[in-house]
């Protein structure tokens, strides 16, 4: 029987001696990732849509799925710059995750945001 192991120098656990040598360590990429506490985080992004004669709505998504939908003409003049804005678009998001669930909420927020 052989004895001698198969080494893929592809795999991501590939040590090579040559370069442990040089940089004195043995240390992976994955040694600082814990799986026994992993916990997948949802996804929530914002979506700026152009709609015809200047108007613009938000859309929320939550893992690639759209959960809420923020309508362009609900806002002022003023709080729509606010929202094309990256803080108006993290305002979003921070909204959503507190539980935010009426535009009316959002306009009640955006008016002490911006004061």
């Amino acid at each position: 029987m052989n004895n001698t192991k198969y080494v893929d120098e592809k795999d991501e656990f590939f040590i090579d001696a040559e370069k442990v040598s040089k940089l004195h360590t043995l240390r992976q990429e994955t040694e600082l990732f814990d799986d026994d506490s992993y916990v997948p985080h949802d996804i929530i992004t914002v979506k700026r849509v152009e709609l015809p004669k200047a108007g613009e709505d938000w859309e929320i998504f939550k893992n690639k799925q759209p959960v809420f939908m923020l309508k362009g003409i609900r806002f002022t003049k003023g709080e729509r710059e606010f929202l094309r804005s990256v803080k108006g678009v993290l305002f979003i998001i921070n909204g959503y995750k507190d539980g935010w669930k009426t535009i009316s909420e959002f306009k009640r927020q955006i008016k002490k945001s911006m004061k």
